[in-house]
């Protein structure tokens, strides 16, 4: 065949590739196009977020029984712990919800480690006619826009006397993760993501698949390794321009807006919740400890050595470029501290909070918002910063309050529960109580954890701490389910550990799947003679919540 016929051929196949390919892609827009004006393959709730462990499905409380045929609501996604309520609110009924993230989950510890459980006990005590029923619908990772979905669905269908909201640690999450995955992917990858977020391909995937699952902890769909990728890796392949952060920042306000409305069109009294942190974080290794010298060059300590430094880490908060300014700042409020410039410290921890590069803490700009929100809309403010501040060591807010970045100590819990006990009190917000001194239960609880030799056995005072009390104040924020293997590891080795059948059962207890597993290790207990009273006690308020 002679040449040019040949590339006469060559062309003309690939000028019908090409036109096929361009009909097939005009067909498939027409589709997608048609799809969209309709409806079909739209995303749903759960599109609040491409991240799967951000996704909502509601309703959050599904329908159930009690085995003695009480009918009630409950939880059912497993990223939460078993909480229910009557079907039916009587008028004696004291309903009140709590909503967030990571920090009002109480990551790191048992559900009984949280604001919530200690707002509830308060409002028992205060209330002792009364049916006070409690739901903590905070989810590890949420940010607000999955938050007001929440708050929506339960304004609407659960008649809540009173919810409070405590969210702005998770803003960036997505942005973060989307902009690593652009910045990580393939040519090929990106095609396949675009082709994913097509109301064509989530039609014949839901056809395909079914209905998707909502997220879940125990299968592992939830993933750690995603969540710890955003400390280190993400601030050498993302950076976010100050517009970016800007918008976020006015998405957040726009979330809380809308959260107030709901409340308000529902008659719901809100308690909108500044965020806080640990101002001393700087991750969980903290400062090098020769940082000093090496500043220096000399070996030197003291007084003297972080006064030679200020100068020297003010010219660097000067001259660095904006990535790096916000482990200066954290340097001189070292520094400031140790020199006993309490008041320089603070502004100092907090200004390198707020240019920390992780934004995985919120920050004063959006609790500016917070509060903003709350006075345009004349719902209550609760400024959890200032309260924390004014109980904190020379008003530093770190790791008495807070044992990583965002996540509350024991402590912290309990000094913030009484905090949103006495908004409730100073603006009426329930019907009126026996009179309760929030001051009381603050020593009680304070004092308790003070006296802590071993974790308790009762299922309700159980911290999640297993056989290491030291826990408290570990810093890494998967301690608990690291505590729940090693407790898996142990009973392997001592299957007749009492104690320790208990404390697995106790953890069962909260699963939404472990009513059966919780029974069958309190029964073995009991059978090796663990303490009938409290075990017992345990597995009586199992049997009346839950069916196995």
């Amino acid at each position: 065949m002679e040449p040019s016929r040949s590339n006469s051929s060559l062309l003309a196949n690939l000028l019908l590739s090409a036109g096929s390919l361009a009909v097939t892609c005009l067909l498939l827009a027409l589709l997608e196009g048609g799809l969209r004006v309709v409806g079909l393959g739209a995303p749903d709730a759960s599109g609040t977020s491409r991240l799967k462990y951000q996704q909502i499905y509601p309703p959050i409380l599904v329908p159930g029984e009690r085995p003695d045929g009480t009918l009630i609501w409950h939880t059912a996604d497993q990223r939460l712990p078993f909480q229910s309520i009557l079907r039916e609110k009587t008028p004696a009924t004291l309903r009140v919800f709590t909503f967030g993230g990571s920090a009002t989950a109480g990551l790191g510890y048992s559900p009984n480690v949280t604001f919530a459980r200690h707002l509830e006990r308060m409002l028992r005590r205060a209330h002792p006619d009364r049916r006070v029923e409690l739901v903590n619908l905070g989810i590890v990772a949420l940010a607000s826009k999955q938050v007001k979905l929440l708050v929506a669905d339960v304004c609407l269908r659960f008649e809540p006397d009173l919810i409070a909201v405590y969210s702005g640690n998770n803003e960036f999450l997505e942005i973060h993760a989307e902009k690593y995955a652009a910045a990580q992917a393939s040519p090929l990858s990106a095609v396949a993501e675009v082709l994913m977020d097509t109301n064509l391909y989530r039609l014949v995937n839901r056809a395909a698949r079914g209905p998707q699952r909502a997220p879940s902890l125990s299968e592992q769909d939830f993933s750690q390794d995603d969540l710890r990728l955003t400390q280190d890796a993400i601030i050498k392949e993302v950076s976010m321009a100050p517009q970016e952060i800007a918008a976020v920042v006015n998405q957040y306000e726009a979330n809380l807006e809308e959260i107030t409305r709901v409340a308000r069109e529902t008659q719901t009294p809100l308690i909108l919740m500044s965020v806080g942190s640990n101002w001393k974080w700087r991750g969980r290794l903290g400062l090098p400890a020769d940082w000093l010298e090496e500043l220096l060059e000399e070996a030197s300590a003291g007084p003297g050595a972080y006064r030679r430094a200020l100068p020297m880490l003010e010219e660097k908060i000067a001259s660095s470029a904006p990535a790096e300014r916000h482990e200066w700042l954290f340097r001189a409020a070292v520094a400031s501290e140790a020199l006993g410039d309490h008041a320089a410290a603070r502004r100092q921890y907090r200004a390198a909070m707020n240019q920390d590069p992780h934004l995985r803490r919120a920050l004063d700009a959006m609790n500016d918002r917070v509060r903003e929100v709350a006075v345009r809309n004349d719902a209550i403010f609760l400024d959890t910063v200032e309260v924390l501040e004014e109980s904190a060591e020379h008003g530093i807010v770190g790791f008495g309050e807070y044992y990583d970045y965002v996540h509350f100590t024991p402590r912290g819990a309990v000094l913030t529960a009484a905090a949103i006990f006495d908004t409730i009190t100073a603006n009426d917000l329930l019907p009126s109580a026996r009179e309760f001194d929030s001051s009381t239960y603050i020593r009680e609880r304070l004092g308790r954890l003070a006296r802590l030799t071993e974790d308790e056995l009762e299922v309700t005072e159980w911290m999640g701490l297993g056989f290491d009390e030291g826990l408290i104040h570990d810093r890494d924020l998967w301690k608990y389910d690291r505590m729940l293997k090693e407790l898996d590891r142990h009973l392997d080795e001592s299957p007749e550990d009492v104690r320790a059948l208990v404390y697995r059962a106790n953890s069962n207890f909260f699963r939404a799947d472990g009513a059966e597993s919780a029974a069958r290790d309190y029964e073995a207990a009991l059978a090796l003679g663990a303490d009938a009273a409290v075990v017992g006690s345990n597995l009586a308020r199992l049997r009346a919540e839950r069916r196995p």
